[in-house]
């Protein structure tokens, strides 16, 4: 009476082996070439299994491209509470050394080969997981239009994740994440005297 239950339970092991197999080729592969020059082809040959199954488990490449740069997203997720900017920067420029590429997400957003799609998807997903916590964390501190430090703050680190991880910054690469965290920091501090406002003020005085 428990076989069909069992062969139902086993046939969705494969299934959601089959679905995290793609899904993580697909960040890798994406996240180190980009949308347009990675195939079906070459997704199914790193998951291990047919390229034609993005299909069904997807529906096509955009929206694994989609599905990628969102989990890429909610792995890099600051905490909505609040953001250590240096601590959140070191995690993120090590996973990036540790794969060696900048990450589907990062890539979404900087190349041009991707789809408008998905790089609309991609800036949803970085608001949602560090812009929107980077605006709070600025507000807290009195600066004049949160969003707009935020999303500068988050433009740099994204270009030194990419320069970093490309080869061709070598002072960049050999730089200790540490450091870097702390140069975003330092810019975050001194958002609020850096607005037009704040220098129209200065100017005045």
């Amino acid at each position: 009476m428990d076989a069909p239950r069992d062969h139902t339970r086993s046939r969705k092991r494969d299934a959601d082996a089959t679905r995290a197999a793609l899904l993580r080729a697909a960040r890798e592969l994406f996240g180190r070439h980009g949308y347009a020059a990675v195939t079906l082809r070459d997704i199914g040959e790193r998951a291990g299994v047919d390229g034609s199954l993005v299909a069904r488990y997807f529906g096509n490449k955009a929206a694994l491209y989609r599905s990628a740069v969102a989990e890429d997203g909610r792995e890099s997720a600051a905490s909505p509470e609040g953001v250590d900017l240096v601590a959140y920067t070191v995690d993120a420029l090590r996973r990036a050394d540790l794969r060696g590429t900048p990450g589907p997400l990062v890539q979404a957003l900087l190349a041009q080969g991707s789809t408008p799609e998905v790089r609309a998807s991609a800036a949803v997903e970085m608001h949602t997981h560090l812009v929107s916590a980077l605006a709070t964390h600025l507000a807290a501190s009195g600066a004049d239009d949160p969003v707009a430090g935020a999303e500068t703050l988050v433009a740099c680190l994204a270009g030194v994740i990419a320069l970093r991880t490309s080869g061709l910054f070598d002072g960049l690469s050999r730089l200790d994440p540490a450091v870097i965290g702390s140069i975003l920091e330092a810019a975050a501090r001194a958002w609020p005297s850096a607005t037009p406002a704040a220098l129209d003020e200065d100017d005045t005085i």
